[in-house]
């Protein structure tokens, strides 16, 4: 299982982690910052968190 953690406070809006996800996991919001996460399966490509220039992103795969 694959976990997304998004720091609010360090986000800035930018969007371009829900433009390089390429299973659209991360969705913009209409209102609001941060993105926020689907129900779509992430694949851990790690995408999101390379792109991101605040480090506002992690992804981390869970036991169980």
């Amino acid at each position: 299982m694959v976990k997304i953690i998004i720091d609010d406070d360090k986000c800035n809006c930018c969007g371009l982690c829900v433009e390089v996800c390429p299973n659209e996991v991360l969705i913009k919001r209409r209102d609001g910052c941060s993105p926020l996460i689907s129900d779509n399966e992430c694949y851990l490509c790690e995408n999101c968190m390379v792109v991101c220039e605040t480090d506002a992103l992690i992804v981390i795969e869970e036991d169980g």
